[in-house]
């Protein structure tokens, strides 16, 4: 997730996920990775409770378990990685599973 504006000055978040696709009936087949641009949505707050309610709904309109999650890539803004009200910490206490790395991801 990152959000820009647009020429117009409407705000756009961008959504990509990345899905790790493993061969469960063969552990010696190498994992396929695959990203996929979901969409732009026009947000009109940028905090981490609004971001998060956007993505939690994007999620359950494309049937994705927010517990099959396994992590989360944001910029350096503290609407995403704010430690308590941040995307990703509203998206830690969904699913402890959905880590986010330390090195600084671009999307």
């Amino acid at each position: 997730m990152d959000c820009t504006p647009d020429i117009s000055h409407q705000e756009q978040l961008s959504l990509i996920i990345r899905v790790v696709d493993m061969d469960i009936d063969n552990e010696h087949s190498d994992p396929i990775i695959k990203e996929m641009f979901m969409e732009f949505i026009n947000v009109e707050s940028t905090t981490g409770l609004n971001l998060t309610n956007v993505l939690l709904e994007k999620l359950k309109n494309n049937n994705i378990d927010i517990n099959n999650c396994r992590g989360q890539c944001y910029d350096n803004g503290a609407n995403m990685k704010g430690q308590y009200k941040g995307a990703h910490a509203r998206i830690k206490t969904l699913s402890s599973r959905a880590f986010l790395p330390h090195a600084l991801q671009i999307i």
